[in-house]
């Protein structure tokens, strides 16, 4: 089990700093042209490859943690249990962030696929998805609100109103081109959002020790939704408020 972690954990490294990259290649590219598309569609497998990994390595922490975490250790029961509630607590912000990416990621390719399927998003598996991502929400912020963990609750908050905000977009009755376009864009930065929070939260945090000490480190957790969220909303603003209509509805 130690040797399957290793290699899932590993694995996620690796294609995760892929991904990383890759996320800005179709955000800067031009939307439509091919570098665009192949682009998106590299990112799209380097998450996927990305979130299955982190969500088989989270549970399998969450059901054996001192075993998968810290093998071998000889720890009394109070000891123990202390430890296994902190990487468990961590395992399921980690699940979590898992099903925040993939969902969200799913949401926004689903969301391009309305001009010919108008009823994409409305696939019940893909709503239940959504609501999976809002019942760990919940989860997790009754679990900071426990142990006074603000950045669960953050993030718990975040990811709750991630998954009403696309299952609203769930329950638009005749997507238009531009309700498409909102629902893609805000996808896939959400899908960047929970990457680079999973980046900052734990790898990067091995580099920001020095520069952002202490309590002080909380800071970086917060950079990726704080700037995924503005670009999302003015996005959103700006294809909602500004597109004319007759661009947004045309085929």
């Amino acid at each position: 089990m130690n040797s399957l972690h290793t290699v899932l954990v590993n694995t996620h490294i690796a294609i995760g700093a892929l991904a990383l990259v890759l996320f800005w290649v179709p955000i800067v590219a031009r939307k439509g042209s091919p570098l665009h598309a192949r682009s998106g569609k590299l990112y799209a497998t380097a998450m996927y490859i990305v979130t299955a990994t982190a969500f088989v390595a989270s549970i399998m922490v969450l059901i054996d943690p001192i075993g998968i975490r810290r093998p071998g250790l000889e720890l009394d029961g109070e000891e123990a249990a202390e430890l296994a509630n902190v990487f468990r607590m961590f395992s399921l912000f980690l699940l979590m962030l898992s099903v925040l990416v993939f969902t969200s990621l799913r949401h926004g390719i689903r969301a391009l696929r309305t001009r010919k399927t108008p009823d994409a998003l409305k696939a019940p598996l893909h709503r239940a998805q959504i609501l999976a991502l809002g019942v760990l929400g919940t989860a997790v912020i009754s679990i900071g609100l426990v142990e006074m963990q603000w950045l669960l609750i953050i993030f718990g908050g975040l990811s709750i109103s991630g998954a009403i905000g696309m299952f609203r977009e769930t329950l638009i009755a005749s997507p238009s081109r531009r309700d498409a376009l909102v629902a893609h864009l805000g996808g896939l930065i959400g899908s960047g959002i929970g990457a680079y929070t999973a980046f900052f939260a734990f790898g990067g945090s091995r580099f920001l020790r020095e520069l952002l000490p202490g309590q002080w480190q909380a800071l970086a957790w917060i950079i990726a939704p704080v700037a995924g969220t503005i670009a999302i909303s003015r996005l959103s603003r700006r294809y909602r408020e500004r597109a004319p209509a007759r661009a947004a509805d045309a085929e």
